[in-house]
């Protein structure tokens, strides 16, 4: 992703704060239904088209055709190019009641419109992230064009391209569909509520926190990455960015303590991603995946907490079993904020956060509502408490950020569009899906491997959110019609695709934090491997075993929670060679195979979740016994 923007002279910064400012605006406005309140209806797509237009605007205004160029006038080509998109979004709005009524007739100027507004987006597109998701796009587009010269499963009917182009930028399945529908509100109102909570501090206080509370600890400096790097990751949704912020502080402070570089590369790089699957937020993809299935978004929410768990006690225990290997002391506390005065800082940003929950599980709002709210309790709170409060301007530019930050999503989820839009005329993912049970010979676990694959190649330089709708379209059905239930199948893509980030060579999480760290990508890629060991099983075990996302009864929920932890617990002592005491190379060997084993024995019988807990039990006792004192030092973590 480009991040450098045009530092834009006076009209035409203000001309985009405008359009920046009136996007979270939109947002509320629609999300919250005001105007049917006085009487105005306008249709979804009337809504979305002009959002996406003056995303694309401010992408023109701010974004440099070329990176290099640094001129802070907008060139003649790039006003040309923002009017023409506010042109085409305005036509469409204010037309719209025809364009509906006559979607089937294709007419000039449907075709003019269509084609102008794709060649647009796709520009924006590539100044956003390169030639990545352009190239997708256009991919998307040539095969729907020339797929009937193919032969075989890939061969298409004939698709003139005018009735191409109308149908994607006009339809109701393509563009302006479900992905850019859920940027265009949830998305949205989850920015405004990052961004106003980092404005009146509750980022340097989740920061502060999570020093005072893990810093003292045995390699605290890299459990304070765990944990702060959770939350940003959860706020932000971009693993990438969550790296570059967080790890600034944390990864200096993790080499100071005695952790090689590639190792505090790892640490960082892993918790940061996998923040993006941690509820309450879980990035824009949760919200998504609710529309997508039709159900209240607290359901994803909660049907995460158990796979997300397991990924962060594997980060957490590996880190604290190294720490007490190899003695890595806390950081010094004198670097240290006060744990009372952190947890103090904390309510106010508890508040906002208890708002936000209770309204999104207790009440079942609508996710946007929710955070709409929560961000408004957040400003009259930092009105009245004066350590919050902040300047008139700083409010304002908060507001702007927000918008330019959603612009980037929205754009990525339109050329997700684009993909669904050409899927769906050419009926790609339902042929795709039965070759795949062809070729998997009807076995779940091959089908799962194949899927896990492509899922991790074809999210390699692609956001995660775009990832998972062009997937979830190609493979999803592949795996309802083996029995998988539609949310395993839903969250096995959502988790692979976001392991494109940790999985060489392409792995952006890792390259960021590598590059903080001065440390080698590759051996940073390998330590992360490691650290995440966990996330590349238990998808495999959530849709084997529905109870992993609490979909089982009671006591088969208990169970597969007990199984895990247990698992988690092997695995771990096996990959770093320490409980109590050190563990030999062959009893490492077998913690590893039965720790990965034992995440699908509660599947069979409940009963057989005591298995990997009796054999961590014995381990633990063996070693007690023969290490003595040791053992209260791996309690103190």
């Amino acid at each position: 992703m480009q991040d450098t923007n045009r530092v834009l002279n006076r009209p035409y910064r203000l001309i985009s704060e405008v359009f920046a400012i009136s996007l979270p605006i939109a947002a509320v406005i629609y999300s919250l239904q005001v105007l049917p309140r006085f009487g105005i209806i306008i249709y979804k797509e009337q809504y979305l088209t002009l959002f996406i237009a003056i995303c694309v605007a401010l992408s023109f205004l701010l974004k440099p055709a070329v990176k290099s160029m640094t001129r802070n006038t907008p060139p003649w080509y790039d006003i040309v190019g923002a009017v023409l998109a506010l042109l085409v979004g305005g036509y469409i709005f204010l037309n719209y009641d025809q364009i509906v009524r006559s979607l089937g007739l294709i007419t000039t100027d449907k075709v003019i419109v269509s084609v102008i507004g794709i060649v647009l987006l796709l520009e924006a597109a590539r100044r956003h992230v390169g030639w990545t998701m352009v190239s997708v796009g256009l991919l998307a587009l040539a095969y729907a064009y020339f797929g009937h010269y193919l032969s075989g499963m890939f061969e298409t009917r004939v698709i003139r391209w005018d009735r191409l182009v109308t149908y994607n930028y006009l339809g109701t399945g393509a563009i302006f569909g479900t992905p850019v529908e859920v940027a265009a509100t949830i998305v949205a109102s989850f920015v405004v509520f990052g961004q106003v909570l980092f404005l009146v501090g509750g980022g340097s206080a989740i920061s502060d926190f999570a020093f005072a509370l893990m810093g003292r600890r045995k390699g605290g400096p890299a459990k304070v990455a765990i944990l702060s790097s959770a939350l940003f990751g959860s706020l932000s949704g971009s693993a990438s960015a969550n790296v570059a912020t967080t790890g600034m502080l944390t990864i200096p402070m993790m080499r100071r303590v005695g952790y090689s570089a590639k190792r505090a590369g790892a640490v960082e790089a892993v918790a940061s991603t996998g923040g993006l699957v941690l509820p309450p937020v879980m990035a824009a993809t949760g919200f998504l995946m609710a529309e997508f299935l039709a159900i209240p978004y607290s359901a994803v929410a909660i049907a995460a907490a158990v796979p997300a768990i397991l990924f962060f006690f594997c980060i957490y225990l590996q880190v604290h079993l190294e720490s007490v290997k190899t003695s890595v002391a806390g950081a010094d506390i004198e670097e240290l904020p006060d744990l009372r005065d952190a947890a103090q800082r904390m309510i106010p940003v508890i508040v906002p956060f208890a708002i936000l929950l209770w309204t999104l599980f207790g009440w079942n709002w609508n996710p946007a509502a929710s955070a709409f709210t929560a961000s408004f309790a957040t400003i009259v709170m930092s009105v009245v408490i004066p350590s919050m409060r902040r300047p008139l301007k700083a409010y304002i530019q908060t507001f702007v950020e927000a918008g330019n930050t959603v612009v980037f999503i929205a754009i990525m989820c339109a050329i997700a569009g684009i993909v669904v839009g050409c899927l769906g005329l050419t009926g790609l993912g339902s042929s795709l899906s039965q070759n795949l049970i062809a070729v998997s010979g009807g076995s779940i676990w091959l089908l799962l491997i194949l899927s896990a694959i492509g899922c991790i190649v074809l999210g390699m330089g692609v956001p995660v959110t775009a990832t998972y709708i062009i997937l979830v379209i190609l493979i999803g059905p592949a795996f309802t019609q083996l029995g998988v239930s539609t949310l395993g199948a839903h969250m096995f893509i959502f988790y692979y695709g976001t392991l494109s980030f940790l999985t060489p060579p392409v792995c952006l999480s890792v390259f960021v934090a590598a590059s903080i760290a001065r440390s080698a990508p590759m051996a940073t890629a390998v330590e992360a491997l490691k650290l995440a060991v966990v996330a590349y099983i238990v998808p495999f075990a959530f849709v084997l075993n529905p109870a992993f996302l609490l979909g089982g009864t009671p006591v088969e929920n208990g169970a597969a929670v007990l199984s895990g932890l247990a698992s988690v617990s092997l695995i771990s002592a096996g990959l770093v060679g320490f409980l109590v005491q050190c563990v030999s190379l062959p009893v490492r060997l077998v913690l590893v195979v039965v720790g990965i084993a034992s995440f699908f024995v509660s599947n069979l019988h409940p009963a057989l979740a005591l298995v990997p807990v009796l054999i961590l039990g014995a381990l633990y006792g063996q070693q007690k016994l023969m290490g003595g004192g040791t053992s209260r030092a791996i309690l103190n973590g």
